[in-house]
């Protein structure tokens, strides 16, 4: 079914494709893995080749594909060490733009950060994967934006793509929701207080509890696909 591109006129077709084509990843329309040619795209997407080649030229620097000559591109696969990677780097990350954070945030930010706990909350009482994974990288994306340091959070957003399109895949273990809850109160908790050092703790600690539980599914998944 050929889907049409968001309305957001103000970004580049290329743009817009590149951040459509992230969503489907997550969503699962493009599964980690598959290879896509150029002509699925276009006839997908509504589009001419050179948006979609634009587009994949940046998903590639990305790390979300990896391009095959006048093939089109694979989405890339995500295992256990390239989520070891992902989250090293990424916890440092997450660490520092809370503290810088808690530093900044206003009034309002601290609002919209309430809202943002709020709606994961809610996403989790539903029940629904896709939902949860996307109202909490919603939360993250409200928080990273205080610290208004845009090569961070290119480098988080990037391969956060990846992640969470696994992440919708496998689900969460058994007490891993509620235990996210209590982490994402603590963060908010400390940016409104404008305690630097205790939002840097927490969220590196929400950070590596996330790596540590999703490293133990893929390896769960890797010993029934042995059985």
């Amino acid at each position: 079914m050929m889907q049409t591109l968001s309305s957001n006129f103000s970004a580049p077709a290329y743009a817009r494709l590149r951040e459509q084509i992230c969503a489907d990843v997550v969503a699962g329309v493009w599964r980690l893995g598959q290879h896509i040619t150029l002509a699925e795209l276009t006839k997908h997407y509504g589009v001419s080749a050179n948006p979609v080649r634009e587009a994949l030229h940046q998903l590639q620097g990305e790390g979300v594909v990896d391009m095959r000559l006048n093939r089109g591109a694979v989405v890339r696969e995500v295992d256990a060490t390239y989520v070891k990677n992902v989250y090293d780097v990424r916890t440092v990350i997450e660490g520092m733009l809370a503290a810088e954070a808690a530093r900044r945030a206003t009034p309002a930010d601290n609002a919209r950060i309430a809202e943002r706990v709020a709606a994961f909350e809610a996403a989790v009482a539903v029940g629904v994967t896709a939902a949860i994974v996307q109202s909490n990288r919603a939360l993250h994306q409200a928080i990273n934006s205080i610290a208004d340091n845009p090569v961070a959070v290119e480098i988080f957003d990037g391969r956060s793509n990846l992640i969470d399109a696994l992440r919708r895949r496998m689900g969460y273990r058994p007490g891993r929701l509620a235990e996210i809850m209590a982490e994402h109160r603590e963060m908010a908790e400390a940016i409104a207080a404008g305690d630097a050092e205790r939002a840097d703790h927490w969220a590196q600690t929400h950070s590596r509890n996330a790596r540590d539980l999703m490293l133990e599914n893929i390896k769960e998944a890797a010993g029934k696909k042995a059985d």
